[in-house]
């Protein structure tokens, strides 16, 4: 089959594709854990995916980009006397494969014994695989694609003030991948992701405005409608015409629901086991403390329906559990992996390779119910730059957003710089809004914090 053919594939027809796929990954897992054990590895692991999928942009009602994605990658651990051999390939080959486990044992041979590296015992393997609503393939062709970027454009254009666009693109891919390791342990994921953005530039008396909206989903039936995708964006932008100025010093501040989950991922950050063991966290040693308010708890949900961050196993094949993080304020858990919880002697908690749905369980406010309460201060819908230290929790980005008084938005402002202490910061939030953001693993609406410093 041609790149030209593969170009016209559907979800559908790549999920019959990706069946074979799959089979091989199996084949090859088996394979090179029967070979690993044949040479005396005492243990390996070997994980494989395979991600295919189109892209289109549409700028100005012409097609401007048709990309045709195909990913593969096959990654083995092989153990001998807890010597690690590490090999990392783009080839779901056999003959490759075995080529990968070869230069994996000799690598082996050449590093210094970890007495924390190898797989979690094997009463951890997951053992239970719940149908998470993942995989949702659908016959979506090329040209529907483009024609709902064009239905996205076409709408943002049509509302006043918008001076071009910067380009719609929707997205539709579909990944298989597979884990396996020496205990006997095998597990298959397959998940669908569609997409579809549009970005819009707008006029001001002061210069140009940059904005868009996007939504995105397992299944392309959850998607948001192009032309409410389109008119979102362009309600973004018209939002941003009053241009103003925020006053300096220290005033409440709400971070919407986009910017409120990356406040919540630097503390999850924080928490993760290989941060720990390196003692670089501001959450050193904070467990059992309180580190929020008592109204708010954090709970980690792997079996969410459709969920962006749901899976049964972590990437140690350690089946994972809906547990609870923060509870009422204090810090009952860490997120571990098998390896980062024997460098602190604890138990794993299924999250190698990362963490899964988090959920920010609190007494919800209407936005405008929280503006109100707060009175005077700033709205933040955008942050920039990189100042933010998870060792000491120090935090200062650039920032936008909109400054309101007496509860009501009074103007945009632009080119100012938030700063605080996370760990103050994440002790003086007052209330968590109802406006959750479903478009990430991080579910929260927006954050109200009592009182950060603000430089105009």
């Amino acid at each position: 089959m041609t790149q030209r053919d593969n170009e016209q594939l559907t979800l559908v027809q790549i999920a019959e594709q990706q069946a074979q796929t799959a089979h091989t990954m199996r084949q090859i897992a088996e394979t090179l854990i029967d070979r690993a054990k044949g040479a005396g590895a005492d243990d390996i692991e070997v994980w494989s995916y395979n991600t295919i999928g189109n892209s289109v942009e549409v700028r100005n009602n012409e097609l401007e980009t048709l990309e045709f994605n195909q990913d593969s990658h096959l990654g083995i651990n092989v153990y001998f006397e807890q010597r690690k051999g590490t090999v990392s390939i783009n080839d779901l080959t056999e003959s490759a494969a075995l080529q990968g486990l070869e230069a994996a044992c000799n690598i082996a041979k050449f590093t210094e014994p970890d007495p924390y590296a190898g797989l979690v015992e094997s009463s951890r393997m997951a053992s239970e695989f719940k149908d998470l609503s993942l995989d949702h393939p659908f016959a979506l062709t090329i040209d529907d694609m483009v024609t709902s970027a064009k239905q996205a454009e076409a709408s943002a254009l049509n509302s006043q003030h918008i001076k071009q666009s910067e380009g719609a693109n929707c997205y539709s891919h579909r990944s298989v991948s597979c884990y396996a390791n020496s205990h006997d342990f095998c597990g298959f994921n397959q998940t669908t992701r569609y997409s579809l953005s549009n970005i819009l530039i707008g006029q001001t008396e002061k210069g140009m405005i940059r904005d868009g909206y996007y939504t995105l989903g397992r299944d392309y039936a959850d998607l948001l409608a192009p032309e409410a995708v389109g008119t979102e964006a362009a309600q973004r932008i018209q939002a941003k015409l009053k241009l103003g100025k925020s006053r300096s010093g220290k005033f409440p501040v709400v971070f919407n629901p986009e910017v409120a989950r990356g406040l919540w991922s630097h503390l999850l950050g924080a928490l993760k086991g290989g941060a720990l063991y390196q003692r670089s966290s501001f959450m050193l040693d904070k467990l059992g403390h309180h580190i929020l308010p008592k109204d708010i708890s954090i709970i980690e949900d792997p079996f969410i329906l459709k969920g962006l961050g749901s899976s049964n196993y972590d990437s140690d094949g350690v089946a994972t559990a809906k547990r609870t993080i923060v509870e009422q304020g204090r810090l009952d858990g860490y997120f571990l992996s098998g390896y980062s919880a024997r460098r602190l002697g604890m138990e794993t908690t299924g999250n190698a390779g990362g963490i899964h749905n988090i959920l920010i369980e609190s007494p919800q406010q209407s936005l405008d119910a929280m503006l109100k309460q707060l009175g005077t201060g700033l709205l933040i819908t955008e942050v920039m730059g990189q100042g933010v230290n998870i060792v000491t929790g120090n935090y200062s980005r650039g920032a936008s957003g909109f400054w309101f008084e007496d509860g009501e938005i009074q103007h945009y402002v632009q080119e100012i710089t938030i700063a605080g202490n996370l760990e103050d910061m994440l002790q003086s939030i007052i209330a968590v809004g109802s406006d959750v953001d479903g478009r990430s693993s991080i579910l929260t609406g927006s954050v109200a914090i009592d009182g950060m410093t603000i430089a105009a």
